[in-house]
């Protein structure tokens, strides 16, 4: 794993845990996908899909609902 991974992750992660305990209990992640420029969280929380996308270039995190 390297650094642009590693820092994709924690910032992921530190997005994800604002959501409530019972929100973060209830979800159900599919694989992460990255390429050269993203690095994506696929996840699921009562029937509505997630994709947070951890944009390298630019540090933001762009999110969607499905």
């Amino acid at each position: 794993m390297n650094k642009l991974e590693k820092k994709a992750i924690r910032k992921l992660k530190k997005e994800f845990e604002k959501l409530s305990q019972e929100n973060q209990d209830q979800s159900v992640f599919y694989i992460d996908r990255q390429d050269d420029k993203h690095y994506v969280w696929d996840f699921k929380i009562e029937n509505k899909r997630f994709e947070w996308i951890y944009v390298y270039e630019t540090g933001i995190i762009v999110k969607s609902t499905k």
